[in-house]
């Protein structure tokens, strides 16, 4: 499947070596990503808090984005709050047509997709119902047209919305442009975690902890586990681990950009099993769910 990966960071200015570092770091997750399983083409979109973005796409190894490095410094010192990338493994559509790279955008939503489902029906009800067409020929696509019309803010209620329509696997990334400075993760079956960095207010995301670079010189934290096999089998043992969080499958997290800090908001989804339907999906009450916010203060 495809890796997703990216970072949060406090609004407001930094260091030209602070830009370039951040810089490295993006790249060095990229080439993670790709080497995980990717391999199809890589994208960098920077989103800025006036709801503007840019996105860099190459379908061909992720060493071409390295001679774009100044071209990603400059968008990072250009004022980037957010950073979202994918590296795809295709499973239709191809990557030399850049439409079918992510990040797919729809009206209000730019957002990225590890996972395949079946688009068929989504598509059906976003024509008949609302006039909304694919640009591409990628699965993914369907998510964010759905997102665009069911949670154009990208609200727990509406998002619940879309994930009762899907059928597949998935972990989802998504920025909306009426809240520009928000980024939503969702995991699904397919994993997420994430870094909170508090002394730098940065929090950088991926699809699994092994994609977080060295460079970012995470802490580590010692953790008790249980021998699954073997002679050992039901015993513990003590080991040391980076201190980087799993989202467990419903898990989400908004996580929000402000000028001294980034919080972060925890919300479980409903994942299942659901067959298509063309009704309109019951939209959850957001009362429904119970909030925990996390900030990440950046240094002074």
């Amino acid at each position: 499947m495809c890796r997703l990966g990216g970072v949060v960071l406090t609004n407001r200015p930094k260091t030209v070596e602070k830009y370039r570092q951040i810089a490295e770091d993006l790249l060095m997750m990229l080439v993670r990503m790709e080497d995980a399983l990717g391999g199809d083409g890589n994208s960098i979109t920077f989103h800025y808090p006036n709801g503007s973005y840019r996105i860099i796409k190459e379908h061909r190894k992720v060493n071409r984005l390295f001679s774009r490095y100044e071209e990603i410094v400059q968008n990072l010192m250009d004022g980037a709050i957010i950073v979202q990338m994918h590296s795809r493994l295709s499973t239709c559509g191809p990557s030399k047509q850049h439409e079918n790279m992510h990040p797919f955008t729809h009206g209000s939503i730019i957002g990225c997709h590890n996972g395949q489902i079946a688009d068929k029906y989504i598509w059906q009800e976003m024509k008949q119902l609302y006039g909304v067409k694919p640009y591409s020929t990628t699965d993914s696509e369907a998510i964010f047209a759905a997102m665009s019309v069911y949670a154009p803010t990208l609200r727990p209620n509406g998002v619940q919305e879309v994930l009762d329509m899907l059928e597949g696997t998935f972990a989802i990334t998504a920025v909306s442009k009426h809240e520009p400075n928000m980024l939503m993760l969702v995991a699904g079956s397919n994993p997420l975690a994430y870094w909170n960095n508090r002394k730098e207010g940065e929090v950088w995301y991926a699809s699994t902890p092994s994609l977080f670079p060295d460079t970012l010189n995470i802490p580590t934290k010692t953790i008790t586990k249980t021998y699954t096999y073997g002679k050992n089998k039901g015993k513990q043992y003590k080991t040391t681990v980076r201190n980087i969080i799993e989202l467990d499958e419903g898990d989400g997290l908004y996580i929000r950009s402000h000028k001294k800090r980034v919080t972060i908001e925890k919300v479980e989804f409903d994942i299942q099993w659901y067959q298509y339907s063309f009704n309109k999906y019951r939209a959850w009450d957001d009362e429904w769910y119970t909030w925990e916010i996390e900030d990440t203060k950046g240094s002074q």
